[in-house]
């Protein structure tokens, strides 16, 4: 699907997008034929509907087909998204630094810049969590070369923004700086095949001794990282919510 599509299928949504992004397979850079397109973004809800009585949805999630192939919709209303950023979430901070911007907005830009100083060593806790898990995936016997893809490209990401202070979600553009045995393999296999193709029992344990040494390699990057404490953000993303509201109301 073209980006003119995609805006177009947020264009005929319920609610005005603030800014929309792609994340997932897309982002990671080891997208299937069959891979849905996972469109992340932010909206901002009436003011009416913030100050009144009833509580608003905060969030919009569906999925559907659209050009013959499967939407993940996510949008959070800008407060919500400012909150869960300020909370460290890694999959929010994914969203606002991803280069595959479907509808772009000079709010979009301003908040980028607004955080970059705020990126802070507590994104860790989202990355070590998201390895853990991913390493218990690749250990069941159904373990797909996705999962594995994912759990490289989750230590990957975090190692780098904590030794940077950059984000960078694309395993492809992480392995030239991070080079790891057979990975560039594993994404031409998944991106030649379906969505889950499985991983052969052969390589599984590899795979897991490495991630298991990236962990470890995660944990150190936390240890010695430069980055500060996260926030400080807190009244920049409060104004920063309040002027939008007031300024799309």
């Amino acid at each position: 699907m073209q980006l003119e599509e995609l805006r177009q299928t947020l264009s005929k949504q319920a609610f005005q997008p603030l800014f929309a992004t792609l994340s997932g397979a897309h982002l990671y850079g080891f997208e299937s034929p069959d891979s849905d397109v996972d469109l992340r973004g932010a909206f901002v809800l009436p003011l009416k509907q913030v100050i009144g009585m009833l509580e608003p949805k905060e969030t919009v999630s569906k999925t559907f087909d659209e050009h013959g192939l499967e939407i993940d919709l996510v949008c959070h209303d800008v407060l919500k998204f400012c909150r869960l950023l300020h909370k460290n979430s890694g999959e929010v901070l994914e969203q606002l630094y991803s280069d595959l911007v479907v509808w772009p907005s000079p709010y979009l830009d301003e908040l980028q810049t607004l955080f970059r100083p705020h990126l802070g060593k507590e994104f860790y806790f989202h990355y070590r969590g998201f390895l853990l898990n991913q390493r218990r995936l690749v250990e069941k016997p159904e373990a797909t070369v996705k999962e594995t893809l994912y759990g490289y490209r989750v230590a990957l990401t975090g190692i780098h923004l904590l030794k940077s202070g950059e984000l960078n979600a694309n395993l492809p553009g992480l392995l030239e700086t991070y080079p790891q045995a057979e990975v560039v393999e594993l994404i031409a296999e998944k991106q030649a095949t379906r969505e889950h193709a499985p991983l052969p029992e052969s390589r599984k344990q590899r795979h897991l001794q490495r991630l298991g040494e990236l962990q470890k390699e995660l944990e150190q990057a936390h240890e010695t990282s430069s980055l500060p404490h996260s926030g400080g953000a807190f009244e920049e993303l409060s104004e920063f919510v309040v002027r939008v509201r007031m300024e799309q109301s």
